[in-house]
């Protein structure tokens, strides 16, 4: 069994990223109908994340995998989710964090366009979102991203 993939409910907007950032597909769905949030988990076989426990409730007696947060603290969810399904917390796989696309490593010249200039400039490896085209690069933010996977 490969890693978990997730769905997350409308609450965890802030979570979604970070799973993504360490590498996790999921699925963030903001303002879906709880029937239809039900309806997407049976049929992607998903683990659902979420912060409203009738939902969760729901969700058990239909038999889906599912999981009731109820922290609203970012890393104190990471550390539960670590905790109980281990999920590792390293960025080195990461995925889009706005879209959840997959990364893949972009030549420097084929991102001018896509990154301010000082950017480029200034770094030489480059990664662009296969779905969204989003460029991303280890700039002054990385240091603190892997702090935070690193100490949770």
């Amino acid at each position: 069994m490969g890693d978990p993939s997730f769905i997350l409910d409308g609450m965890l907007g802030s979570l979604a990223r970070w799973l993504r950032i360490a590498g996790y597909d999921s699925i963030y769905y903001r303002g879906l109908d709880d029937n239809l949030l039900l309806v997407e988990i049976m049929s992607f076989s998903r683990i659902m994340l979420t912060r409203d426990r009738e939902l969760f409730q729901r969700s058990q007696k239909l038999g889906l995998r599912s999981m009731y947060l109820e922290s609203e603290e970012v890393k104190v969810q990471l550390s539960h989710l670590k905790t109980e399904l281990g999920v590792e917390l390293s960025a080195t796989n990461s995925r889009c964090p706005r879209c959840n696309g997959s990364l893949r490593k972009t030549p420097k010249a084929d991102v001018q366009d896509l990154v301010p200039a000082e950017s480029f400039n200034a770094f030489d490896e480059f990664w662009v979102c296969g779905t969204c085209s989003r460029a991303y690069w280890k700039g002054s933010h990385w240091e603190k991203i892997r702090e935070t996977l690193d100490s949770t």
